[in-house]
């Protein structure tokens, strides 16, 4: 009788077992389905590339075929100039992007994920390039270094990196139209992951470093506040990320990265360091490490009277890993000679940024970058594997996200 009974409990407990399993799978798949934003967290290939308005896929064709078997790879960040979406005002031509998302869609067996950053300038070119032609030739967008042009600022003609003019409004309505327009059209495709703003750094930048111009960083910050708020409707299903870097004053900046987490913005930066650069204590420090991502990080800057939690269990850092980072010189002072390895940096990811989505720059066509080349484990074939064999843990959906 004892074993009968034995037997019947064991029964039971099996079947209590099998029935709660059954509940968590029932709920952690309610849960899935209840989530309002997109949800693909991991590694993504990144273009070194800037598509312009003569660009098309066969532009990125060579690197994206490196996706091939390239499962632990979730998909691909591109760069595109605001001119080759809107030259004339309002006709938006999104060609170029559906042929890449379409692309990755059906070209590498496992579909891939696609995340777009509207460059509004250019980082090396000519007083034009990337700003569209109709806010260059009205001067409703005010004034440019360049007589007779106008809606940015930066360097002179030819001698280096412009942006428009995102501080004044006229011109931070047209950018903030184009976010629209692409929400309408993208919002609802599962493999539109994420839109992201390039480093306001850069904004604040061509509007100090070249000559005198109406740049205002509080003004700046308010119209960013307001470009994410009309990103954030057009694309409800879809992350917004934005890389809130060095724009002065450092506690402008910090508040800046709070607002945006309050707001379901994810934090992102241009500047992604390796672990070894937080073991040897430059979490302390504002060398490399942006203001914003500090905030998110519940660091606060030396000197700066900002105060903030560590915002890291809130929500999710989705981080650029440039050439710099990868194979440069600028970290060389921390002891990264060749910039840092890509499980130094996968190391950080996880355990100091807890980032959830990593873009990582392929060096495609820049084998002589820098001088003495692309270190072994930065190029793309060993990076990817190096990507495989060490994914990201940090990838359960924001607290912040609705």
């Amino acid at each position: 009788m004892n074993r009968v009974r034995i037997a019947a409990a064991a029964l039971v407990a099996s079947l209590l077992l099998i029935a709660f399993a059954q509940v968590q799978a029932a709920d952690t798949e309610s849960s899935k389905s209840a989530r309002t934003i997109k949800w693909n967290p991991g590694h993504y290939m990144a273009s070194y590339k800037v598509l312009y308005p003569d660009n098309t896929l066969a532009d990125v064709q060579g690197e994206l075929n490196d996706l091939r078997n390239q499962d632990a790879i979730v998909g691909y960040r591109v760069l595109i100039a605001w001119s080759a979406l809107e030259d004339d005002e309002g006709k938006y031509t999104f060609s170029v992007l559906d042929d890449i998302l379409n692309h990755l869609k059906t070209a590498y067996g496992k579909p891939k994920h696609m995340v777009v950053v509207v460059l509004p300038g250019a980082f090396h070119s000519s007083e034009g390039k990337g700003v569209p032609s109709y806010i260059q030739s009205s001067s409703v967008y005010g004034p440019s270094p360049l007589s007779g042009s106008y809606g940015w600022w930066g360097a002179s003609p030819g001698a280096g990196a412009i942006c428009a003019a995102l501080w004044r409004p006229a011109v931070m309505a047209r950018y903030a139209a184009l976010l629209s327009a692409m929400g309408a059209h993208y919002d609802a495709d599962p493999y539109f992951e994420a839109i992201m703003i390039q480093e306001d750094a850069w904004i604040s930048s061509a509007g100090t470093h070249y000559s005198r111009s109406d740049f205002d960083s509080s003004v700046l910050i308010s119209n960013l506040q307001g470009l994410l708020t009309t990103a954030t409707a057009a694309f409800p299903h879809t992350s917004v990320i934005m890389q809130n870097t060095y724009m002065p004053p450092s506690d402008a900046a910090e508040n800046f990265e709070q607002w945006m987490i309050r707001n379901r913005v994810a934090p992102g930066t241009a500047d992604t360091v390796g672990q070894t650069a937080f073991e040897q204590g430059y979490a302390n420090t504002n060398l490399g490490l942006a203001w914003g991502i500090q905030s998110y990080m519940g660091v606060t800057t030396p000197g700066g009277a900002y105060r903030g939690p560590d915002y890291r269990g809130k929500a999710r850092a989705m981080l650029d890993v440039e050439a710099e980072e990868l194979a440069g010189k600028h970290y060389e002072k921390w002891g990264a000679t060749d910039g840092f390895t890509p499980l130094d940096i996968i190391t950080a990811a996880n355990q100091t940024y807890k980032a959830s989505h990593l873009f990582w720059t392929h060096l495609f066509g820049n084998e002589a970058y820098p001088a003495g080349g692309i270190p072994a484990a930065s190029k793309w074939a060993n990076l990817a594997a190096t990507c495989a064999a060490n994914p990201l843990t940090n990838t359960s959906y924001p607290e912040n996200y609705p």
